[in-house]
């Protein structure tokens, strides 16, 4: 059973942002309101923030040494959070990878829920 990802509630735990090996991609302006939200120009926010992607297609947040983004704050919490990055806020309901419904606890939560009602007709599957 597809659990209903309309139902998803960011429980702002910051699991998302402690995948090592993952990957925030900026797009177009991005770069512009995160350095505005962190009060700098934006050619400071990118030498001091970002990188450019493995696969040189786009430019990408840098991780602190232990894989988590650099944007997630000592309290667990997105320092940008006002101006995240597209990527951050379409999360999962536009994207997920395999290790989603394992780190993330408001998927989980989903996932038990639609385990328990396997015969609740989820968003995506609905007409």
């Amino acid at each position: 059973m597809t659990p209903d990802l309309s139902r998803f509630r960011c429980r702002r735990c910051g699991a998302c942002c402690r995948i090592p090996g993952g990957l925030v991609r900026l797009r177009e302006g991005e770069s512009a309101a995160l350095a505005a939200a962190l009060g700098m120009d934006e050619r400071t926010f990118l030498d001091e923030h970002a990188l450019l992607a493995p696969d040189r297609r786009s430019l990408v947040l840098r991780d602190h040494a232990d894989g988590s983004c650099e944007m997630l704050g000592e309290d667990g919490l997105c320092r940008v959070h006002a101006a995240k990055p597209a990527q951050c806020r379409e999360f999962p309901v536009s994207w997920r990878n395999p290790d989603s419904f394992r780190t993330c606890p408001g998927l989980r939560a989903l996932a038990r829920e639609a385990a328990k009602n396997p015969h609740a007709e989820s968003a995506e599957g609905a007409e």
